[in-house]
């Protein structure tokens, strides 16, 4: 991952690139159908960076750090830009752009408590942005047929990004709450979660699950006691459950015990959770 944040910051003059894959990549180029070698590099460098900007932002939620390549994600997770991530995880850039930023603003809020910081406009500024961008998100990137802030109607199609999007949307929505209110104030999230478990229930199919790792694992530890069945379930079984994946095992457990400490520590949060999930990366 340094190898590639340093490629990124010096024009990939190091990974030993044709010069017209170099500028491709750069400038942020189309592809060329007329020279198959220089495309075949930048696929597969595009294709790399959306890898490993996914298993970073991933990682920095349960480790409770900024993400390593944050400085990169401006540019690598533009709108504009040819590396697109739902054709790595399934989920639009413009949502894992904003989770990536919570992230950060998690480790912020966490410095800033162990400095005694007493002035938070900073941090609430943040936190505003960062919903307003969630909420502007589905119309900016044109949902056909469904809004986070409508829900779901009976006759809308989805497609596998635009359904894997809206359930990252929301699990963003509920990340942030978390970040900033810990597990206190979930009534808050009352219609966030209500829509999130219809679409989970009626929308999402098996194959469609294992990219969903991260947003089920967030929606499972704010899950009401009604809906903890779902998740048992869906954490105990394929396709969830691959032998392949022994971390996967895990999440379940954790769950449990977020549940639990929810019910037994009133002030139960979103650092105390990490804690409990001890790193496990959730993909």
């Amino acid at each position: 991952m340094s190898m590639y944040k340093r490629g990124y910051e010096e024009s990939w003059t190091q990974f030993g690139l044709a010069e017209k894959s170099r500028t491709m990549i750069y400038d942020n180029l189309p592809l060329s159908e007329d020279e198959p070698t220089v495309t075949e590099e930048v696929v597969t460098l595009r294709f790399l960076a959306g890898t490993m900007v996914w298993l970073d932002i991933a990682s920095s939620v349960t480790v409770g750090t900024t993400p390593y390549l944050l400085s990169c994600h401006c540019s690598l997770l533009a709108p504009t830009s040819q590396t697109r991530l739902e054709n790595v995880m399934g989920c639009e850039n413009w949502v894992m752009l904003q989770i990536g930023r919570i992230a950060a603003l998690h480790e912020h809020k966490t410095q800033a408590l162990q400095q005694g910081d007493s002035d938070w406009t900073a941090f609430e500024q943040q936190v505003g942005d960062i919903g307003r961008e969630i909420e502007r998100g589905p119309t900016q990137q044109a949902f056909e047929g469904f809004n986070i802030s409508e829900g779901d109607s009976p006759g809308t199609v989805l497609d596998a990004p635009t359904l894997v999007t809206c359930v990252f949307t929301y699990m963003a929505s509920i990340y942030l709450h978390l970040v900033t209110h810990g597990f206190q104030k979930l009534e808050a999230l009352g219609s966030t979660i209500s829509r999130a478990m219809k679409i989970l229930q009626t929308r999402v199919s098996g194959p469609v699950l294992p990219g969903l790792v991260l947003p089920l694992y967030i929606l499972g530890s704010v899950a009401r006691h009604a809906d903890q069945g779902f998740f048992r379930c869906i954490f105990s079984c394929p396709p969830l459950l691959d032998p392949t994946l022994q971390h996967r095992a895990r999440i379940l457990p954790i769950l449990e015990e977020i549940w639990s400490r929810r019910k037994t520590t009133p002030d139960f949060t979103w650092k105390d959770s990490l804690e409990v999930a001890c790193g496990i990366l959730l993909v």
